[in-house]
């Protein structure tokens, strides 16, 4: 056994002993050693719905990568470009995650929350409503029907006529139709202004007249006066952790920008249309 077991690691390649030794590697495909934390990034990047095992998957990235090397492509303008763009954002990715250690914790976003509690206060409303959808391009004598129509069905509700009825049989909107036009409660931003700033004038069982929105023709009755809220903390804390991250990228970049310095010479830059850079979109798109 002793002898087998001398000729294997005396015949065996440098790298096969290498490997074989570092427990890290779980493949070598060509000159391209694949480690545990490869196969782990490359599992946290995939799509939930990928299918198959994940070291075949990456082995045949792998050997694409290499087939690249041995044809010269690495070594491409383009390829070195697109290798540079990818290492820098993943550096910058890697020193912002770092900068906002302790700055998106809950102990830190519930600080954030109580300093910003009352910004955050919102007026809400809880409404039912009549529709009559009336597309903007509608034409003029679909327009003046629908104008029409919700004329007469105000009036019948100033007459006495019960809104849930008339809104269960009239109104447009399929859902709120089944609950009488009850839209539940609604927070300002979250409708159309104009049909948001009529709802809030109303006190409650208060009508508003027929009103125009881009969805249509409305008839307000409120069920509840308005009131101010404060959403919870659970409800803001995603965007709460928006804004502490974009400002502490906006802190980090000025204070690197005074450490590190920055040369250019943006007469060697190409001349982009000024319209099109505008819209995002670069030469050769």
């Amino acid at each position: 056994m002793t002898s087998i077991r001398f000729l294997l690691l005396s015949t065996s390649p440098l790298w096969l002993l290498a490997a074989c030794q570092d427990r890290s590697v779980v493949a070598k495909v060509g000159k391209t050693e694949i480690r545990k934390a490869d196969v782990e990034a490359f599992m946290s990047g995939r799509s939930a719905r990928a299918q198959g095992d994940p070291l075949t998957a990456l082995e045949d990235r792998a050997l694409l990568a290499e087939a690249a090397r041995r044809g010269g492509l690495e070594d491409s303008p383009e390829v070195q470009a697109r290798l540079a763009a990818a290492r820098r954002e993943i550096l910058a990715q890697a020193e912002l995650n770092k900068a906002l250690s302790t700055g998106l914790d809950d102990v830190a976003l519930r600080e954030r929350y109580q300093k910003e509690k009352a910004a955050l206060t919102v007026r809400q409303v809880h409404v039912a409503h009549i529709v009559l959808r009336v597309p903007p391009d509608a034409p003029a004598e679909k327009k003046l029907a629908a104008q029409t129509k919700i004329n007469t069905l105000y009036a019948k509700i100033l007459d006495g006529a019960s809104f849930q009825e008339v809104a269960e049989k009239e109104s447009e909107d399929a859902v709120s139709a089944k609950n009488g036009g009850d839209l539940g409660p609604i927070r300002e931003g979250q409708v159309d202004a104009r049909f948001f700033e009529t709802a809030v004038q109303l006190k409650k069982d208060g009508t508003s007249k027929p009103i125009a929105t881009a969805f249509g023709l409305h008839i307000l009755r409120a069920l509840e006066d308005p009131k101010d809220v404060t959403p919870t903390f659970e409800e803001v804390r995603g965007k709460l952790a928006a804004e502490a991250r974009r400002e502490a990228e906006t802190e980090l970049l000025q204070r690197l920008r005074k450490e590190i310095p920055i040369r250019e010479w943006r007469d060697r830059l190409p001349t982009f249309d000024a319209g099109v850079a505008a819209s995002g979109k670069g030469q050769g798109q």
